[in-house]
């Protein structure tokens, strides 16, 4: 007798709640990591002596008076924030929280603060924050074709084994479609549209980059159908907490505090 015949009903997770909390929590995760994001380059500002205004999901800084380095500084300042940030909850999902509740959440937050240093890094000689610093400092153009390449190698990579992580969340019950589609692909389209909303409103060019940068998800709904056959543990918890729609809650609410602006100012 297999173990999916003798789950009794209170054990099954729920199915909506499945299919349902990874999205959410990948909303949540977002904004408690974009928004803060931000607000280490206004605040970066503000430590160098220079206001600045701090929006949702940008910064407008008056650092005319600021050196080369002071704005590669604040530039700089965001993603390596960022980065730190994904791998403490990356450490803590693995040492502190594996296989509890929470773990899914810094498990997102890993997710979008790792992102959230490599894309402007594969952006070093396109566009973003670690362009404006290699521009700042004047870095040769081959330098950051260079930076460029190695990031737009490693996010593939990184989304690629964050999917096969996100995988392993869906019950051993589910089959393959279902366990990727409520893992990744409904975090990526569903969630990357109610980001959007949650921002709202916001300048053209950051709703192209927002849903242009969501396309890395590709990989990592490839590496939840590879990563599918790998054993789950039977005691995985999936369904929704009650801290899930709390953080929620509060990370949509820091962002519309934000809305119109909080300025910064000497």
């Amino acid at each position: 007798m297999n173990s999916q015949s003798t789950q009794s009903p209170s054990n099954v997770p729920n199915a909506w709640g499945v299919a349902c909390r990874p999205t959410l929590l990948f909303v949540a995760a977002y904004a408690l990591s974009i928004t803060p994001h931000e607000a280490v380059h206004a605040l970066t500002s503000y430590l160098l002596g220079f206001s600045s205004t701090l929006f949702q999901m940008w910064v407008n800084p008056d650092p005319a008076r600021a050196t080369s380095r002071q704005l590669a500084t604040i530039a700089a300042a965001g993603p390596v924030f960022s980065l730190a940030v994904g791998v403490t909850c990356w450490l803590l999902n693995q040492r502190r929280f594996r296989r509890k509740p929470a773990a899914l959440m810094f498990l997102m937050l890993a997710m979008v603060g790792v992102y959230s240093f490599l894309g402007p890094l594969a952006g070093s000689a396109l566009g973003g924050d670690f362009n404006l610093a290699f521009t700042f400092l004047d870095v040769p153009k081959p330098v950051r074709y260079v930076a460029s390449a190695i990031g737009f190698v490693l996010l593939p990579w990184f989304m690629f084994f964050m999917g096969g992580k996100l995988v392993g969340w869906a019950p051993r019950n589910f089959g393959r479609a279902k366990a990727v589609g409520c893992t990744t692909v409904a975090p990526w389209l569903i969630g990357t549209a109610l980001i959007l909303l949650v921002y709202w409103p916001l300048p053209s060019f950051l709703i192209g980059s927002t849903l242009g940068g969501s396309a890395f998800w590709l990989f990592a709904v490839v590496g939840a159908i590879f990563k599918f056959s790998t054993p789950r543990p039977a005691e995985t918890i999936s369904s929704f907490t009650g801290w899930d729609f709390m953080i929620t809650f509060v990370a949509v609410a820091v962002v519309h505090l934000l809305v119109n602006g909080v300025r910064l100012t000497h």
